[in-house]
């Protein structure tokens, strides 16, 4: 008898998951590395170049655009990687 406590049971794993930045088709040019279970490293000088390319951005707005909206999601789970070219 299990005292009315019914089957305990573990939660199920969670697969991790990770972001992948869209539109794929351009900023997957600034992929260096992509692991087997899916985590991907973007260059960050190559997103700042992808963005000036997709917006007409000039450097200093396309890093402002990166460090807000991409890098600064680093606290709240996302991990960013830098890595050399």
């Amino acid at each position: 008898m299990d005292g009315g406590r019914g089957k305990v049971t573990s939660p199920p794993t969670m697969k991790k998951q990770y972001i992948k930045l869209e539109p794929h088709t351009a900023f997957k040019k600034a992929i260096v590395k992509e692991s087997k279970d899916g985590c991907i490293t973007y260059h960050y000088d190559l997103l700042v170049k992808v963005c000036m390319d997709l917006n007409d951005w000039d450097e200093d707005t396309a890093q402002e655009w990166v460090d807000y909206n991409i890098v600064s999601l680093a606290p709240n789970g996302f991990k960013v990687s830098y890595a050399k070219r």
